[in-house]
């Protein structure tokens, strides 16, 4: 008698487990689209997977365009014009496939999670998926097109913020992530050290508070982001002070 098959669903995730593993995202992120497109609401752990795919698979081309930029910047600056040129081509090059990824991203999310997301933990990390990917968008895109990505980015971020605010706890780590990522967006994107300290200030605050004589899990579950922002906190003050 031959083993039961897995629904697609599962068979998908199962794959993608395998494909995160071998650090093959592009396949990873095949199986989370399927996963995606089979309608049922995505479980916490299916939620994780499918950003880290998009993660993975933006991170290397990510990197390539700080590598042509500097290349390009360097060549330029020794009066190399013709190899001045083809980095910039493939700058050019990398930034489509980068924009590409980040509107499939923003497009699954909008037509099809986003609508279907429930109240609490499920939206929010979905809003702060697509500010994040507004932000990598405005993160290389010039002229109206990061105007735009700017704009989309900050209501997102916010609304976000508002939605975490009304349903999670202080403690809770995907509304510590909102505040931290928000906080980036302000330093890196907006180049306000301040605002992007004054985020992770209150955000840190509020959870203090809280987390003296919570249970030891969430105390573990928030600690990683805590000293995340506590050290970026550091950092941007000494910014916003020099």
């Amino acid at each position: 008698m031959g083993r039961k098959k897995l629904p697609p669903e599962e068979e998908a995730v199962v794959l993608a487990n395998v494909a995160e593993r071998a650090e093959r995202y592009e396949d990873m992120v095949d199986y989370m689209k399927e996963r995606v497109k089979a309608g049922k609401a995505l479980a916490r752990e299916e939620r994780e997977m499918f950003a880290a795919a998009y993660k993975g698979l933006m991170a290397s081309r990510r990197f390539a365009v700080r590598v042509a930029k500097s290349v390009q910047e360097q060549e330029a600056d020794a009066e190399k014009e013709k190899n001045a040129a083809l980095a910039a081509g493939y700058l050019s090059k990398v930034r489509l496939e980068l924009q590409g990824i980040c509107i499939q991203v923003l497009e699954i999310l909008e037509g099809i999670l986003l609508p279907k997301a429930e109240t609490g933990e499920p939206k929010v990390f979905y809003l702060k998926l697509q500010a994040d990917y507004y932000r990598y968008l405005a993160e290389f895109l010039e002229g109206e097109g990061q105007r735009e990505a700017l704009a989309s980015a900050a209501e997102s971020y916010v609304t976000a913020t508002g939605e975490a605010e009304e349903h999670l706890m202080v403690t809770h780590p995907v509304r510590l992530g909102v505040a931290l990522n928000h906080a980036v967006f302000k330093h890196t994107v907006m180049k306000d050290p301040a605002a992007a300290a004054q985020i992770v200030k209150e955000s840190l605050e509020l959870a203090a508070r809280s987390l003296e004589g919570m249970p030891e899990e969430a105390v573990r579950d928030a600690q990683p982001l805590v000293a995340i922002m506590q050290d970026n906190l550091r950092m941007w003050l000494d910014e916003a002070s020099s």
